[in-house]
C-alpha cells in the first residue's frame, strides 16, 4: 500500500497538467522507507512497476462503465465514437452532440479516461525506463535490456493511442520526479518517430518466452507493427508482423480445442472466448493477454467484467417492451421464476453502447455459413422474448414469445443485436444465481494473431500488393468457413477487422490513424493542411455510422458530429495548469486561438 501511495504521489508531480493535475497525491508517512532511491533500484522494484504497467492495460477492458463518478471501461469511447456504435443511454448520462458535450471542460475521469491514464502508463514506463540502468541483481545485461525494453513497450503503446486521439501531445521520454511546469506539445510526427525507434530495440531484447499476462517478443513485434502502419513504413510493418507470425511459435486456433472441444454444438470461434481458454498453454492465438480471472490478486475489477451490463440491451425495461394485447413484456427482477432464465443467460443490460446498421447488418451480408455469425457467436435480437409471467403482471398470452418489435417503444436502446463470445460472460458472475447477472469474469486479450494478419494486409495493401492482401485476410475467414475473397480494398479489411476484433482493437484509433496516412499522401483530396476541416474519418463516419450521419434524435437532443472531431479536446486543466510551457489545443475547441506552432515548440523540444 505504501509503495501504491508513492506511485500515486509521483504522479501529481510528472502529469501536472490534467491528469497532469487529475491524480490524486496521496502523501506517505513522514517515515517511510519506501522511496524511489530504495524501491526502485534492483529487479524485483522494477518488476513490480513493470507488473503495474500490464495491469494499466486491463483498465481498458473490465469494470462497470456506467459508474456515476467514472466509466471504469473506458474503451467504450474507442467504439461510441468510431463506425461500429454510439452512446445507448440517454445524453443526461452519455454524450450525443459531441459539439455542446465533447469540450476541453470535458470529465475527463468520466468520458476522457484514455488522457488520464495515458499519462499514468507512460508515467510507470518512464520509471521502469529511467532506473533500469543503475538497478541492482540483474543477472546479466540482457536481462536488463529486457527490462528496459518492456519499459519501452509500455510508453509506446501509451503513445501510439495518445497520438490517434488526441493528435499532437508532450513527449515525456524520463522519470520525472519534482514538479514541473513546462511541457511543450510535440508533432505526432516526432512521437511516433521516437516511439518506433525504442520498438525497434525492444524486439531485440524483448523475451521470446513468457507467462502469460507478460509482454514477449511476439507482442513487441505486433506493437512495432501497428507504429510502422502509423509512420507510413508498410515494409517494415510487413517484415515486423511475418516475424511475429512465423518466429515464435504462435499459429491460428483452427482446430477446436480447450475446455468445450467435446461439445459438437460449439465452434473454434467460440473455443477461442471461452473463459477458461484464452489464457491456457494451448492456445497459440493469443499474444499479449489481460488476466482477470476470479479470485486473482489484483484485478482491475474485483466484481467482475460487467460486460453483461455494459454491452447488452434494456431488454428488461417491461414498460418499454410491451406485449400486443398492452401489457408489460419484460422484467429483470430477481428469484426464481419462469422467464428469469433469460435474465441469467443476457443480465441486466443498460447498453453502454448501441451498435450502428453497419455493425449490425451491412457487416453480415453474403456472409454465408461465417461461425462468427451463428447462433453460437451472435445473438440476434429476433431471440429475445417476453419473459414476465402472468403472474408478475405479464401476458399469459404472449409469455414466452419473441418480443414484436412494432410495440418496442425504444428500439434504439432496448433492441438490438451482439456479439455473444464477446459479451455473454458467465463465469464467476458474482450476480448469478437467482439474482441480477451483471457479467461474470474472463481474460482479454490485448493482442492476438488474428489482428497480425490483418495488420499485414493492410501493410501490403498500402505497397500495392493486393494479392498478398487478399490472402491474409482469406487466412482469417476460412477459419470461420466465410466465403473468400477473389481481391480485397482497404474498406474490406477494415470490414473484416470489425468482424472478428470488436471489443478487441482500438477502432477509432486506427480510424484515425487511417485518416492522416490519407491526408499525408495527398490521397483523394485530403490534406494535413486542414486535416480537421476535411478528412476521412469524419467521411467513413457518415457514410457508415447512422445516427450521426442522420444526427438521428434520442431523448431530448441528437447524435451530432463535426469533422474535428477526428481528434479530442485537450482538457482544459492540462493547459491552463502549465504555466511556464505550451499544450497545444485542437482546432475546433476552445483555446485553439492561443496555439503556438508546434514547430517552434518543437525547438524547445530538441533544445
Amino acid at each position: 500500500m505504501k509503495t501504491k501511495k508513492y506511485i500515486l504521489r509521483s504522479l501529481s508531480t510528472c502529469l501536472i497538467a490534467a491528469s497532469l493535475s487529475a491524480c490524486v497525491d496521496l502523501e506517505p508517512k513522514a517515515m517511510s522507507f519506501l522511496t524511489p532511491e530504495n524501491t526502485f533500484v534492483d529487479k524485483a522494484g522494477l518488476e513490480t512497476m513493470l507488473r503495474l504497467c500490464r495491469k494499466q492495460m486491463n483498465f481498458e477492458w473490465f469494470g462497470d462503465a456506467f459508474n456515476s463518478g467514472n466509466c471504469e471501461t473506458y474503451s467504450v469511447y474507442e467504439y461510441a465514437w468510431s463506425d461500429l456504435a454510439v452512446m445507448g443511454g440517454p445524453e443526461t448520462k452519455e454524450i450525443h452532440n459531441m459539439v455542446t458535450q465533447l469540450t476541453p471542460t470535458t470529465n475527463m475521469y468520466l468520458h476522457l479516461r484514455y488522457w488520464v491514464f495515458g499519462w499514468n502508463g507512460i508515467k510507470y514506463a518512464n520509471t521502469v525506463i529511467t532506473r533500469v540502468s543503475e538497478a541492482d541483481g540483474m543477472a546479466s545485461e540482457e536481462d536488463r535490456n529486457a527490462c528496459l525494453a518492456e519499459g519501452y513497450f509500455h510508453r509506446a503503446y501509451w503513445y501510439y493511442l495518445l497520438t490517434n486521439q488526441f493528435g499532437d501531445v508532450p513527449w515525456i521520454g524520463e522519470e520525472i520526479t519534482g514538479a514541473k511546469l513546462d511541457f511543450n506539445t510535440v508533432s505526432r510526427k516526432t512521437i511516433l518517430a521516437n516511439i518506433k525507434e525504442d520498438m525497434e530495440y525492444a524486439v531485440k531484447w524483448l523475451p521470446k518466452e513468457v507467462s502469460r499476462g507478460a509482454v514477449s517478443r511476439a507482442a513487441g513485434e505486433h506493437l512495432l507493427a501497428k507504429i510502422c502502419l502509423a509512420t507510413g513504413d508498410f515494409q517494415q510493418a510487413v517484415d515486423a508482423t511475418t516475424r511475429c507470425i512465423n518466429d515464435y511459435g504462435l499459429h491460428l486456433m483452427n482446430e477446436r480445442f480447450g475446455i468445450n472441444m467435446d461439445d459438437k454444438s460449439k465452434d473454434v470461434y467460440n473455443d477461442l472466448f471461452q473463459e477458461e481458454n484464452i489464457s491456457i498453454v494451448e492456445n497459440k492465438e493469443g499474444i499479449m493477454i489481460g488476466q482477470e480471472i476470479y479470485g486473482l490478486d489484483g484485478c482491475t475489477s474485483p466484481s467482475g467484467s460487467k460486460r453483461k451490463r455494459n454491452f447488452v440491451p434494456q431488454w428488461h425495461a417491461g414498460s418499454k417492451m410491451k406485449t400486443p394485447d398492452g401489457k408489460n413484456g419484460t422484467t429483470d427482477a430477481s428469484g426464481t421464476y419462469d422467464g428469469y432464465e433469460q435474465l441469467e443467460l443476457l443480465g441486466r443490460g443498460l447498453a453502454k453502447i448501441r451498435p450502428t446498421n453497419y455493425a449490425q447488418y451491412e457487416l453480415w451480408k453474403n456472409c454465408g455459413d461465417d461461425m462468427r455469425h451463428n447462433s453460437n457467436n451472435w445473438f440476434d435480437k429476433s431471440r429475445i422474448y417476453y419473459n414476465l409471467p402472468a403472474s408478475k403482471g405479464g401476458s399469459s398470452k404472449y409469455f414466452g414469445q419473441p418480443v414484436d418489435p412494432a410495440y418496442c417503444t425504444d428500439t434504439m436502446r432496448c433492441y438490438f443485436s451482439f456479439p455473444i463470445v464477446k459479451v455473454l460472460i458467465d463465469k464467476d458472475d458474482p450476480n448469478a444465481g437467482g439474482k441480477v447477472p451483471v457479467g461474470g469474469f474472463t481474460d482479454q486479450y490485448i493482442f492476438r494473431l488474428a489482428e497480425t494478419y490483418l495488420n499485414r494486409a493492410e501493410a501490403y495493401w498500402w505497397l500495392g500488393n493486393n494479392e498478398m492482401a487478399t490472402a491474409d485476410v482469406n487466412t482469417i475467414r476460412r477459419r470461420v468457413n466465410a466465403p473468400e475473397f477473389s481481391s480485397v480494398t482497404l474498406e474490406d479489411i477494415l470490414d473484416e477487422r470489425a468482424r472478428e476484433l470488436f471489443l478487441e482493437d482500438h477502432r477509432k484509433t486506427e480510424l484515425t490513424r487511417i485518416a492522416f496516412l490519407k491526408a499525408e499522401k495527398g490521397i483523394d483530396g485530403y490534406s494535413l493542411d486542414n486535416f480537421s476541416e476535411k478528412n476521412w474519418y469524419y467521411d467513413r463516419m457518415m457514410e457508415k455510422n447512422n445516427f450521426f450521419a442522420t444526427e438521428y434524435y434520442y431523448s431530448t437532443n441528437a447524435f451530432i458530429m463535426k469533422p474535428y472531431h477526428v481528434l479530442w479536446p485537450i482538457p482544459r486543466n492540462a493547459i491552463e495548469s502549465n504555466t511556464q510551457g505550451r499544450i497545444n489545443q485542437n482546432y475546433g475547441y476552445d483555446g485553439y486561438e492561443d496555439n503556438i506552432p508546434v514547430e517552434e515548440l518543437e525547438k524547445r523540444y530538441n533544445n
